[in-house]
């Protein structure tokens, strides 16, 4: 079903063997805490682009040694290796393809229970979630309640990136809205963050601490 008009149905199996051994050794081989112990926990952020889901990301992976996957990251990769790609589409789908490959192999990868999932997950939590809820992760959910106006700032001050633009992401703003709708009725946030306090992470370290304990 197309729930909104960039939603994308592209399937998520078929990674060529060739890619997918490339990036288990440039991407997921390279994160620093692949060797660290962590309880089952994935982390996931829903409400927005631009809001600085990155730098809180970060920001978790190092005070926690968590696992973080960056799909702008890999896309960097799929483009490196095939760089006839750098302007078609196809390296979403194969950022999308890799992921949902990788995320289903991670018992088998590392005993570090930590995921960061460092990018928006409303628009297709349904298709992702069930792999991780069905290797017994805990989702911890981040949320961004933000203002239109606030968002179109960030997006405008952020300003292009090296996989997308400020204008496409002004664009799916209002798409944005409904997969934030979706996926705040299914998965309430563990923490919001507002116009008000975007910025302040302490409270985020604080709550996912709990979490860690907890799932101890």
């Amino acid at each position: 079903m197309k729930i909104s008009t960039h939603y994308r149905q592209d399937p998520d199996e078929g990674i060529p063997d060739e890619l997918r051994y490339f990036l288990d050794k440039e991407y997921f081989n390279e994160l620093p805490y692949v060797g660290a112990s962590n309880p089952k926990v994935l982390v996931v952020f829903a409400g927005g682009n631009a809001v600085g889901k990155s730098t809180l990301a970060r920001r978790l992976e190092e005070a926690f040694k968590g696992i973080r996957i960056e799909n702008d990251a890999i896309k960097e990769l799929i483009i490196k290796r095939h760089p006839e790609l750098a302007h078609d589409d196809k390296r979403h789908h194969l950022t999308w393809q890799y992921t949902m490959d990788l995320y289903k192999r991670l018992d088998s990868l590392t005993s570090n229970g930590l995921v960061i999932r460092d990018g928006t997950i409303a628009w297709y939590y349904d298709r992702i979630l069930p792999i991780f809820e069905k290797q017994g992760y805990k989702i911890f959910v981040i949320g961004y309640d933000l203002s239109e106006q606030k968002m179109r700032s960030l997006i405008d001050k952020r300003g292009d990136t090296p996989t997308t633009t400020a204008s496409r992401l002004n664009q799916i703003l209002p798409d944005q809205f409904v997969h934030n709708s979706r996926f705040f009725a299914a998965y309430p946030p563990d923490i919001m963050l507002t116009d008000e306090n975007l910025f302040e992470y302490d409270p985020v370290i604080t709550a996912l601490q709990r979490e860690l304990e907890y799932s101890k």
